[in-house]
Parts: C-alpha cells; sequence; structure tokens
C-alpha cells in the first residue's frame, strides 16, 4: 500500500513540471507570443467574407470564426483598454498580457488572450471571456 501511495506522490510532483505552456485552442496547442509593438493593434477589425473562409479552413470548431470576429472589437475587450484613448495610456501594461497565435491571414496575425493565462493583470485588464486582437503580423514575435 505503501509503495503505491509514495509512486502516485512522485507521479503527481513529476506531472506539475508537466503542464503545458500553451493555450488550447479548437483542440490544438497554441504557441505563446509577444507583441513588439502594440501600435500595430487593429482595434475594431472587421473581417471580410475572404478572411472568414480562410479562417473557417483553420479551424474545426467553426463557431471560433462568429467567436473571433465578434471578441476582436475594442467594444467587447475589459474596460480598461475598451477605447483607443484608454489603450494610448497603456501600453506598457498591455505588453504583460499572455498572447497566443491563433492564425495568420496574410499580413495579419490573430492572437487569443485568454482569461485564465491573463489573471496576473490589474483590475479592468483580465478579459471575462477569451478576446481576440488583430496585429500586424511583423510585430508578432515567437517566445
Amino acid at each position: 500500500m505503501y509503495k503505491i501511495a509514495s509512486s502516485i506522490v512522485l507521479l503527481l510532483l513529476i506531472c506539475v513540471g508537466c503542464t503545458p505552456k500553451g493555450f488550447l485552442f479548437d483542440g490544438k496547442k497554441t504557441p505563446e507570443v509577444k507583441v513588439a509593438d502594440m501600435g500595430d493593434l487593429y482595434s475594431t477589425y472587421n473581417f471580410s467574407k475572404e478572411d472568414q473562409i480562410q479562417l473557417s479552413s483553420f479551424f474545426n470548431n467553426k463557431n471560433l470564426v462568429t467567436d473571433i470576429d465578434a471578441y476582436s472589437k475594442e467594444k467587447n475587450w475589459p474596460a480598461a483598454i475598451s477605447t483607443l484613448e484608454k489603450r494610448l495610456l497603456v501600453r506598457t501594461t498591455m505588453l504583460q498580457y499572455h498572447f497566443y497565435k491563433v492564425a495568420t491571414l496574410g499580413t495579419k496575425t490573430i492572437v487569443a488572450l485568454p482569461p485564465d493565462k491573463n489573471r496576473h493583470m490589474p483590475a479592468g485588464f483580465v478579459p471575462a471571456t477569451t478576446i481576440y486582437m488583430v496585429f500586424a503580423s511583423k510585430t508578432i514575435i515567437g517566445k
């Protein structure tokens, strides 16, 4: 009995260090990325029909296209970053978000900001649900 219990404890201790660092999105682990310049953010990007078709081809869950379209608009972002005027004052703080690359459309890259990976952010910055931001691809850097 002691042998089994100690084996389980050992296994749990090993697995604590095995937690994936990425973000599980559409059944796949997505890489965490850095944003070099918050000025390259499209805060109310309107996805064209072509963009939506291309996005749909990337995902198993086709509803994600609707979610990305809705939650990539500043009106659905946390209060502290919901307008350009507010974002201009907090760009440095915004760089502390954990961003996860979910898709690239030509010269634009879509990143997810899941709430569970961004609880470290100050009040008013933590998203209630996963939000998305569209950046110029040149500003996205692998971590």
